[in-house]
């Protein structure tokens, strides 16, 4: 099975290699397209019905678009392009610019541009990236509120949480214990999504070449 998968991927490869640039930049607009609608919409419904990890589930579904896009795009920087699609749907959508949303998808598209195109196309690929993007929700508030407020958001955050396990009577330990389980929670979610994700390139990939090969073409 792996071999087979390993073949689809050359042959997609070979194949993209041999279409026009233009294919690749209508793959990447309706990809992107199809992310920027996502957030757009789901994301809308998440903040409305004040949904538990909205953030998670968002990069969650968006690694499913934008990973199952970059294996039919086989070109460096394809995620990051999309992620600008993505973001600049996102801004029309608010109706003003607002860096948040904006940095935080091209962000995004950054990390999982750069881990890609390190690790390839490959099931573990993609369940890396998926981990790692989940995983960055939970420190991407921290990071924005530093960059925005300063080193000190962070003594204040600490402070409350000194005093919270004051009033609640409990130890400092157990809020590690919640954060260790909040984080596994995001990296079953991930690999989930990774996983997803390549299985669906794969299968939509095998299609596609049957497809072909029954047109004749």
């Amino acid at each position: 099975m792996h071999q087979d998968h390993k073949q689809i991927i050359e042959a997609h490869k070979r194949t993209s290699e041999s279409k026009p640039f233009s294919r690749d930049t209508i793959l990447i607009g309706i990809f992107g397209g199809l992310w920027g609608l996502m957030e757009i919409t789901v994301g809308l419904t998440i903040k409305g019905l004040r949904i538990p990890m909205g953030g998670a589930i968002l990069t969650a579904l968006s690694c499913v678009i934008f990973l199952t896009g970059r294996y039919f795009v086989n070109h460096r920087g394809s995620i990051f392009l999309m992620g600008a699609v993505a973001a600049t749907l996102k801004i029309f959508s608010v109706g003003t610019v607002i860096a948040g949303p904006f940095m935080a998808i091209l962000i995004e598209a950054g990390i999982a541009e750069v881990l890609v195109s390190l690790l390839g196309i490959n099931r573990f690929s993609y369940i890396s990236t998926s981990i790692t993007l989940s995983l960055y929700t939970i420190v991407h508030p921290f990071i924005a509120q530093g960059l925005i407020f300063g080193d000190d958001i962070y003594e204040i955050y600490m402070d409350t949480f000194r005093k919270i396990s004051l009033v609640l009577n409990f130890d400092l330990i157990y809020l590690a214990w919640i954060v260790i389980i909040y984080a596994t929670i995001h990296v079953i979610l991930g690999l989930a999504a990774g996983w997803f994700a390549y299985s669906l390139a794969i299968r939509v990939g095998t299609e596609l070449r049957e497809a072909s090969v029954r047109l004749g073409k």
